[in-house]
């Protein structure tokens, strides 16, 4: 894991404030490891290289919610059926606040490649994300489905522009 840490990954306010032991098992922490190694180091370092290339400033990327254990996942309201509680997808914020520009540069990252889901989510009524959900397999741990989805007002809907 180059761009991201263990720590990072599991962080909760939530699990902080509600005193929720978020730890994840042995397989989930390699979970974590191969979604990281395999997706996020790669996606980190290439927006840092578009970042540099259209001059967008710091080009860190910051996960506000990575891999949640049942308890809390439930605290925060998350599908029961969340990749999040199996180690295989994190929620992603650019420190450059660019997130239009970062949605984009993900979508286009990911063709191609095997993930299971990009949800734009929060999306106000112009397309612009509050976060960026990025899966990278279905909670089976096999199935890849290559999904582009936005989440608009609570309903997922084919990724806007």
């Amino acid at each position: 894991m180059k761009y991201f840490t263990l720590k990072e990954c599991i962080y909760s306010d939530t699990a902080e404030k509600k005193g929720i032991d978020n730890t994840p098992t042995p397989e989930i922490e390699a979970h974590i490891v191969e979604s990281v190694e395999t997706l996020l180091d790669p996606l980190r370092e290439a927006w840092e290289t578009y970042c540099k290339q259209n001059g967008l400033g710091v080009a860190s990327i910051g996960i506000s919610s990575g891999y949640r254990c049942p308890q809390l996942n439930r605290a925060v309201g998350g599908s029961t059926t969340s990749a999040h509680c199996y180690g295989y997808a994190f929620d992603l914020i650019p420190m450059n606040r660019n997130m239009r520009e970062f949605k984009r540069f993900c979508r286009k990252f990911l063709t191609g490649r095997a993930f299971d889901q990009l949800i734009s989510e929060g999306e106000d009524d112009n397309g612009m994300p509050s976060w960026m959900h990025v899966g990278y397999k279905h909670p089976d741990g096999k199935r890849q489905r290559g999904q582009y989805l936005s989440m608009i007002h609570g309903k997922y809907y084919p990724m806007t522009e």
